[in-house]
């Protein structure tokens, strides 16, 4: 494998690639990451009382780069590499989603920002801290061993609070359905207000769009990142689709009145890309 050179992918926007010997090593703090996480809380009902009563649960968000000297093997990462974490590490889950990040249908618009470089996001959502703790050390290095077989790149690893689910249970979610996986850039001064996300804008959007066009929303919090300091996102957002065209007549129709409600909870806006579920565990 080439080896490509590294930069800052958060000043730059550009992946950060590494050679075998370095994604070996520096792997090692993506699975020892559970140390920052809690456990998670029971199964939620479905709605709004679910908005108000999910803080505190937490979940591990990985994102893959993609760019020019990357590389990044789904079916290697969906045939192998996730049912090894399943099978080492068990019970301790309670459920891995792998999710690609199908090709821009669209270059971006001029004098606009570019749209993320990412091949992949993974979503973990732990069952069982002690358990998840004990296999970390049983088997990291098993783990880490079979990185450089799916890619060449670092992931951006973050640990994030669920602070707010509505529509179907995480469950209901299964293979091929699309996710718009939207993410709030993190600063020193960012202003990101989760409470009025939760209690006001979160509704606001499954109102006006509905069960026909969402058919579950998670509103996360970025609480760590991967080396123990600030989360690269401080707010992250899955939004399963339940049928395009009416997600897209919704957005439509009421786009301009969420960007309206930005500036209430943030000081900046997301950014926000399509993502297929390619794997669950």
């Amino acid at each position: 494998m080439n080896d490509v050179p590294k930069n800052d992918a958060h000043r730059s926007g550009e992946p950060e690639v590494y050679s075998r010997r370095e994604v070996m090593q520096g792997a090692g703090s993506v699975v020892t990451l559970g140390l920052l996480a809690s456990v998670f809380g029971a199964a939620l009902p479905a709605g709004v009382r679910a908005a108000d009563s999910a803080k505190d649960v937490h979940c591990m968000t990985i994102l893959y780069p993609s760019g020019a000297g990357v590389h990044f093997d789904p079916d290697y990462y969906r045939d192998h590499h996730l049912k090894l974490i399943m099978k080492l590490y068990g019970s301790s889950i309670k459920r891995f989603e792998l999710r690609t990040v199908p090709p821009a249908a669209a270059p971006a618009p001029a004098g606009g920002p570019p749209p993320p470089a990412f091949s992949a996001a993974v979503n973990i959502w732990i069952n069982n801290l002690d358990a998840f703790n004990a296999n970390n050390q049983e088997h990291g290095k098993e783990l880490v061993a079979d990185v450089p077989h799916f890619t060449n790149s670092m992931p951006m690893i973050q640990f994030d609070e669920v602070h707010g689910m509505m529509g179907a249970p995480r469950a209901a979610m299964k293979f091929g359905d699309t996710c718009l996986t939207i993410l709030y850039p993190n600063s020193a001064d960012v202003r990101w207000d989760v409470d009025y996300y939760r209690k006001g804008h979160m509704p606001l959007i499954m109102r006006l769009y509905g069960k026909d066009a969402i058919k579950r929303f998670e509103l996360r919090k970025g609480v760590g990142g991967q080396t123990g300091g600030k989360p690269a996102y401080i707010g992250t957002v899955n939004i399963y689709i339940n049928d395009q065209k009416a997600f897209d007549a919704a957005g439509k129709e009421h786009g301009k009145t969420l960007v309206a409600d930005v500036p209430h909870f943030s000081s900046v806006m997301p950014v926000a890309f399509p993502t297929i579920i390619y794997g669950i565990g």
